[in-house]
């Protein structure tokens, strides 16, 4: 009895865990986004500096039409529009 309980419970939460999934993906457009790590630093006295670093997600910027066969080298990242 408590074998079938266990299992009945098991196959509730799978359902459940499989509609969730369903649901938190809905059928969008894809963006293209890019990231940077921002830091922040602070003195907290005592010659005691702390710094915070966070990665912030940006929207990806559009391509620049003049600039149409053109490589750039940053930091050692190569980028050809």
């Amino acid at each position: 009895m408590v074998k079938r309980v266990v299992f009945a419970t098991l196959v509730a939460m799978v359902a459940v865990t499989a509609q969730a999934e369903h649901a938190v993906a809905p059928e969008g457009v894809m963006v293209p986004a890019v990231t940077r790590e921002v830091c922040t630093s602070g003195q907290w006295g005592f010659d005691e500096v702390r710094t915070d670093c966070r990665v912030e997600v940006q929207a990806a910027p559009k391509p620049n039409p003049a600039l149409s066969g053109i490589c750039t080298i940053y930091y050692g990242r190569r980028t050809c529009y």
